[in-house]
């Protein structure tokens, strides 16, 4: 039997705007400079969970 793998949230520039209380461009701005891993389905950026938490957890240590 194939091994079935765990599903990742998948999340827009816009929903993590929204989660992180600010503006999608900054969103945007954090993806294009590479401190935000995502990936492009046609135009569109797509950030995995995993790209999230590391981000946040890099982000919260400067605090």
């Amino acid at each position: 039997m194939p091994k079935r793998r765990s599903k990742l949230q998948i999340y827009t520039p816009q929903q993590l705007a929204k989660r992180w209380n600010c503006c999608t461009n900054t969103v945007r701005n954090a993806i294009i400079s590479g401190e935000l891993r995502a990936f492009r389905v046609g135009r569109l950026f797509r950030i995995p969970e995993e790209s999230v938490i590391n981000f946040e957890r890099r982000f919260a240590a400067k605090d």
